[in-house]
């Protein structure tokens, strides 16, 4: 045998948790079906369908996991920040990741690229030796993250430092921080005839005490999270298909809660601004494509809106006219950002690139963020105080940029999964990755 090959003949464990005999879990999951695993005399189904192309031979890669892991676990050696034990080190990391990456293309590649010219590389030189702005602290495997949409990946939002948001199964769910612990706050299981959601919830967002979701259908889920009564189920339109791609929540510059709605409008081709008192449309925007998210800046003035075409726009909130155009990127845009002081402008893009432009002058980015981004920027976060800009890609990395470096020193956060979302705390001191994995959720 190949020295390179890893054997199956290996035992595999997770702490309290019986896992299925792995034919069985292969031919289950190409077979469309779900399964039943034992967690604690709980039984809860693993995984959806959908995940069958990323099955991957994990117990030959995988000596044992633990489901909690705490920060000196990872300093002692005992394990890496997921809790797994890697056969032969890094080999077996980086084994996992070939099949994973065999099994599905990169997006940079996807079909309706093929019409666009090939990638360009353009790469500002970023710095990642030895930086630590943000330490590990722990990890729950038991708490289980989910996403539907291949390219939609902002289902993580941090209230506070206490209060948690994230998608499980077509479920939001509440993670406290303090007492590590998880429940439903909207969806299934819950039988309050009021807790509908979206079949599919393709994005979420949180802020204070507003909560939305939104769904394939065009259709949205509204709750306050202070009271956590009468959910509000709606859609903007009656024709099917308008997926929600994006929701930000936000306050109007006289301090109304307000949130922009981006969706796959080929009817309208317009952006939409809710009234959260009244869940009214309080302003559209017109668009040329259809938008992927729209950001506006924290002074209440502009408008960030990116979508599927190599442009961005920014647009005027009072007059709703394009103040600039965004070049520098090469394919599609899922992702944008502002600092907190309205300076400072990213844009994520299928390029594998992030490009940040000053407002100041909106012509050119100033910055073209790429250096060791494997695959898409999926999700984008300034922290509150300005100082950090984190880069989701679509799996296994997250990229945390000193903004003060003039965007020259970073952080590569790494481990194996796809990532369903990224959010910092308000006060700007944690960081919550979710991960959304058949293996490692």
């Amino acid at each position: 045998m190949d020295n390179d090959v890893l054997s199956f003949n290996s035992a595999f464990t997770m702490e309290g948790t019986v896992l299925p005999d792995l034919d069985e879990l292969i031919d289950a999951v190409f077979n469309d079906q779900s399964l039943l695993v034992s967690e604690g005399g709980v039984d809860s189904v693993l995984f959806n369908p959908y995940h069958k192309h990323h099955i991957c031979p994990v117990r030959s890669l995988i000596t044992a996991r633990q489901t909690i892991v705490e920060q000196h676990d990872v300093q002692e050696g005992r394990t890496d920040m997921q809790g797994i034990s890697w056969r032969e080190g890094e080999r077996g990391k980086r084994a996992f990741r070939d099949n994973r990456d065999h099994l599905r293309a990169p997006a940079y590649s996807y079909p309706f690229y093929d019409k666009l010219p090939p990638l360009v590389e353009n790469r500002d030189v970023i710095n990642y030796d030895g930086n630590e702005f943000y330490r590990f602290r722990y990890t729950d495997t038991n708490v289980h993250c989910s996403h539907h949409h291949p390219q939609l990946r902002n289902l993580v939002y941090a209230t506070s430092k206490n209060d948690v948001y994230y998608l499980h199964d077509n479920t939001i769910k509440h993670w406290s921080p303090q007492r590590r612990s998880s429940k439903a706050v909207l969806g299934r299981p819950l039988k309050n005839l009021h807790s509908r959601v979206p079949h599919n919830i393709t994005t979420m967002a949180a802020m204070d005490e507003y909560l939305m979701v939104g769904g394939e259908d065009g259709s949205f889920t509204f709750m306050n999270l202070q009271t956590c009564d009468n959910p509000v189920f709606d859609s903007f339109t009656t024709v099917h298909y308008l997926e929600v791609n994006g929701i930000e929540i936000t306050r109007s510059r006289t301090g109304n809660p307000i949130a922009y709605m981006s969706s796959n409008d080929h009817i309208d081709h317009q952006l939409r601004c809710l009234d959260l008192a009244t869940l009214q449309v309080s302003a559209t925007f017109p668009t040329s494509a259809f938008i992927n998210f729209a950001s506006q800046s924290p002074d209440g003035h502009m408008l960030a809106v990116v979508g599927d075409e190599t442009e961005g726009h920014v647009m005027s909130v009072n007059s709703r006219e394009k103040i600039a155009t965004l070049k520098g990127h090469q394919r599609y845009s899922f992702s944008v950002a502002w600092s907190p002081d309205s300076r400072m402008l990213a844009t994520g893009n299928d390029d594998r690139s992030t490009c940040i432009f000053d407002t100041r002058m909106l012509a050119n980015p100033v910055h073209i963020l790429s250096r060791d981004v494997q695959e898409s920027v999926r999700s984008l976060r300034y922290s509150s105080c300005g100082r950090y800009l984190a880069m989701a890609e679509d799996r296994h990395y997250v990229h945390i940029v000193d903004t003060t470096t003039d965007y020259f020193q970073a952080q590569k956060i790494d481990f194996v999964g796809d990532i369903s979302g990224i959010s910092f705390t308000p006060d700007g001191e944690g960081l919550y990755i979710g991960v959304s994995s058949i293996d490692f959720s």
